[in-house]
């Protein structure tokens, strides 16, 4: 069977997508609102109650314009494909009847539909846009390349969004309630998980902007550097004892061959110290 996303590639805008065409007008069903469920692949987590109530106004004074694209799941129950805020708009407005356009799709070509008409048509958070880009590319044989030509962007926009996934929980719901900026979100990935929550506290504190972020990320790099080299510092300073020290046994030791004792010498370097064993035989 061809793959449902398949259909959808090379969709530019929003119209494209669920443009419903004046013969398609003449299919649109009325049934009432309580028939109707939200779509479960829906990937919007938050809805803006101002623009809902907006737009609840705006059905009021000129009536639902754009009808609610449904499929059917069950006997008379029917799941919403696109157009959750004008659903939510209408029972908002405690209307009884909604104007629908039936189509339908199984379960991934709603799921595609869904996700794809949130990406272009609606406002998506960046984490929501991430998480949508993520199952879109569960789907089998979806390549990141299919999938930017599908929603029309680049490669590389859709693996940076994708970059945010790899943030903790704390910083992706920080991003989420605007706490932070994405840009700020993007400054701490690959730091630890840890590190990336003291980050977070930092940032939503001092309230720092994306500039003085990373500003702070390279001073932290530059001072971890420091750390390192002055260990390495150190360590070298160490060897170098050690080597002397093991110079003089070794000087003492031809002094006691020269003045015709017999000795055995064995040496072993451990972790923390270097063994040195001399045996001197009497005879």
């Amino acid at each position: 069977m061809k793959k449902p996303f398949s259909k959808l590639f090379g969709l530019k805008n929003k119209d494209d997508l669920l443009e419903v065409s004046e013969a398609e007008h003449q299919g649109v069903e009325t049934i009432r609102v309580e028939r109707i469920v939200p779509n479960r692949y829906q990937p919007r987590q938050t809805f803006d109650r101002a623009r809902i109530e907006e737009l609840a106004e705006s059905i009021r004074e000129h009536g639902l314009l754009q009808p609610i694209v449904v499929r059917p799941i069950e006997e008379n129950m029917y799941e919403i494909i696109a157009g959750e805020r004008r659903f939510r708009a209408l029972k908002m407005n405690h209307m009884t009847e909604a104007e629908v356009l039936v189509r339908h799709l199984n379960d991934e070509e709603t799921a595609v539909v869904a996700l794809i008409e949130n990406i272009q048509r609606e406002n998506l958070s960046a984490v929501e846009e991430a998480e949508a880009y993520k199952k879109l590319l569960a789907f089998e044989g979806i390549t990141q390349a299919e999938l930017a030509k599908s929603v029309g962007k680049s490669q590389s926009f859709i693996a940076n969004k994708l970059r945010l996934l790899k943030l903790t929980p704390t910083v992706l719901q920080a991003i989420r309630e605007h706490q932070i900026t994405e840009r700020h979100g993007r400054a701490l990935v690959g730091l630890s998980a840890e590190r990336q929550e003291e980050m977070l506290a930092l940032i939503v504190k001092q309230q720092l902007n994306v500039k003085q972020t990373e500003d702070k990320l390279k001073e932290a790099a530059e001072s971890e550097l420091d750390v390192v080299q002055a260990d390495e510092d150190v360590s070298e300073a160490i060897v170098h004892d050690i080597s002397a020290a093991r110079d003089i046994i070794a000087n003492s030791l031809l002094e006691i061959r020269a003045n015709g004792i017999k000795f055995e010498q064995k040496e072993q370097d451990h972790d923390d110290y270097y063994e040195i064993r001399v045996k001197l035989y009497r005879k």
